[in-house]
């Protein structure tokens, strides 16, 4: 090749890599959403609740101090969006998994000399934890606040105690607001907060303290109830983690982790790497990021959201900035091997995040749902103003999301804590009796004419007193007080 072409080829290797890495995370995106993926849990709330203005406490029987939606700036977004395009539950569903993976793996990657060097902490994270990309594509506004977290820490790290500019400054109070407003769990931000004090960096700590005070204020004045908004929240983590419950009743999240070995083990093997290359330590006791890391680490034998959610986005960041350092010295920017670096990093990514691995994007599609207009439910749902018995969550979930205009509500929603004190204990009890047909027996009890009471059996729930239809082609069973208790049939009568 001329000396011409070889100065093209070399000018143009720098766009190429950062065009493939790009797509990669675009493709993986779309094919992910093309399987007709509708995640599981929050999602499903928080997309239903785009279709209906309700608050969750008129949908939800709660406990008397849950006022304001926790995630209510993303609905507020959601419910823009509906309204503005006029798309379907499945749609809107589609555009939460796309929207949040996307910026998730595409934001981090203006940090970076060679973005490719996120997509290879991605990947080496992706194959120590298998499940990784089930967390990722929840469609949840936690994936929001995760993603300003790793921004965050990228942007911070190396500023030593020099003086932020407004830029920044004003960048990272606009984050904080966001995620406030978005997701909630602003007491959680103190973590990076302490990370920051641990590394001793205390000109950093100092500056993102106030950003993070004013933009929890202005985010919690977005809701239109910012003290009850703030106070509602620490009520909520103190009323989850009052009940002294075995792991196995908590929601995944909340279940300690077990030491994420693997993943410990790639994020050594990457520090011993970067020790043979430098010859000397990285320096790790004034990181923040490995506070960070090692903070949610370390709080994961608590609650597992520790680490997925704020542990192991700080040990992405930490292992993309070595593998950043060690790009750069093996590959010059415009080395035209590079470009093969980069396709051995982003092939590999794409298979792994995208293979159907367990039917993890497709098993949704097999989930039963009760769809209000059936002809052979009516008189089997709730009437105005009913209450749905049942002590599953994704009874909940699945229910809300087919019928988000559903006039009834629930007695237990996206958080049992929230339940009222004596359903709560009820729930309690049918979850540590393994769900037995008598556990059920104080709901049953409770029943007016207007509530129905569901459970999943394999055959009739042994409830006599209460009249059984077996719906929607499986094991799920809705139960009603005999037809002479019931206002209609005195009508009829």
């Amino acid at each position: 090749m001329t000396s011409r072409g070889n100065a093209m080829l070399q000018r143009l290797t720098p766009p190429a890599c950062t065009t493939l890495v790009l797509a990669a995370v675009l493709l993986i995106c779309l094919k992910i959403v093309g399987y007709g993926y509708v995640p599981g849990g929050d999602a499903r709330r928080h997309t239903a609740r785009a279709f209906t203005g309700k608050p969750f406490r008129d949908i939800v029987v709660m406990k008397p101090f849950y006022t304001v939606d926790q995630s209510i700036g993303w609905e507020t977004l959601l419910r823009v969006i509906q309204r503005a395009t006029g798309c379907s539950l499945d749609a809107l569903m589609g555009f939460s998994v796309f929207f949040l993976l996307a910026i998730l793996l595409a934001a981090p990657m203006v940090f970076l000399r060679r973005p490719e060097a996120w997509l290879a902490a991605v990947l080496g994270q992706l194959i120590a934890i298998p499940e990784l990309p089930e967390r990722w594509t929840q469609g949840r506004p936690f994936l929001l606040t995760e993603t300003l977290l790793i921004c965050l820490l990228f942007a911070w790290r190396r500023d030593g105690n020099a003086r932020p500019s407004p830029a920044q400054l004003a960048l990272t109070f606009a984050a904080f607001t966001l995620s406030v407003w978005m997701h909630g769990a602003w007491y959680l931000w103190l973590l990076p907060l302490g990370a920051f004090c641990l590394a001793r960096r205390w000109r950093a700590a100092a500056w993102l303290a106030g950003c993070w005070l004013a933009g929890t204020i202005v985010g919690a004045a977005l809701t239109g109830h910012p003290v009850a908004f703030l106070a509602e929240q620490i009520q909520m983590a103190h009323a989850i983690r009052a009940e002294h419950l075995p792991a196995r009743l908590l929601v995944g999240e909340f279940q300690p982790h077990e030491g994420e070995f693997a993943s410990v083990t790639i994020l050594a093997g990457v520090y011993v790497w970067t020790l043979a290359r430098r010859g000397k330590s990285p320096g790790l006791a004034r990181d923040p990021v490995f506070w960070m890391l090692f903070g949610g680490w370390a709080l994961g034998f608590i609650a597992d959201r520790f680490w997925a959610d704020w542990g192991l986005p700080a040990g992405l960041v930490w292992m993309a900035l070595q593998f950043d350092d060690g790009f750069v010295v093996f590959w010059p920017a415009n080395a035209t091997s590079r470009v093969l670096a980069c396709g051995a990093i982003a092939v590999p990514l794409f298979l792994d995040a995208t293979n159907n691995l367990h039917e993890r994007y497709t098993a949704s599609l097999h989930d039963i749902y009760l769809d209000a207009a059936a002809p052979e439910l009516q008189g089997w749902l709730p009437g105005p103003g009913g209450i749905f018995y049942s002590a599953q969550m994704s009874f909940f979930y699945n229910t809300l999301y087919r019928n988000p205009r559903g006039d009834w509500k629930y007695i237990l929603g996206f958080e049992p804590a929230l339940m009222p004190d004596d359903d709560l204990q009820i729930f309690r009890r049918i979850q540590l009796s393994n769900f037995a047909s008598a556990a059920y027996e104080p709901w049953a009890r409770k029943l007016r004419p207007i509530d129905r009471l569901e459970i999943e059996a394999s055959s009739r729930p042994n409830l006599p007193e209460l009249e059984w239809k077996r719906a929607a082609g499986g094991d799920l069973w809705l139960g009603r007080l005999p037809a002479a208790a019931r206002p209609e049939s005195k009508q009829k009568g």
